[in-house]
């Protein structure tokens, strides 16, 4: 099985997707993660893609794990619905 490098263009469509469905504001996502709410703009719009510690913030902020949050960087999927 060939190795492919993850899709990074997918973080914009994760974070909308995931924020949406958390019913969350941007400033509410700002409280819960302890983020900025620029950076949380600048995520949303492609701007900036976020480091390690910005998705681990996301994760939990979401309440799903890293794994399940960053699956569509490999399926190229960022658009799923992540309720099912």
């Amino acid at each position: 099985m060939a190795f492919h490098d993850p899709d990074l263009t997918q973080l914009r469509p994760i974070f909308n997707v995931r924020r949406e469905a958390a019913g969350m504001t941007y400033d509410q996502l700002a409280e819960a993660s302890n983020l900025g709410r620029q950076t949380l703009l600048n995520i949303a719009a492609g701007r900036h893609k976020g480091d390690l510690m910005t998705w681990l913030k996301l994760s939990k902020a979401f309440g799903v794990g890293m794994d399940e949050l960053l699956a569509p960087v490999w399926t190229g999927d960022g658009r799923a619905d992540p309720k099912g």
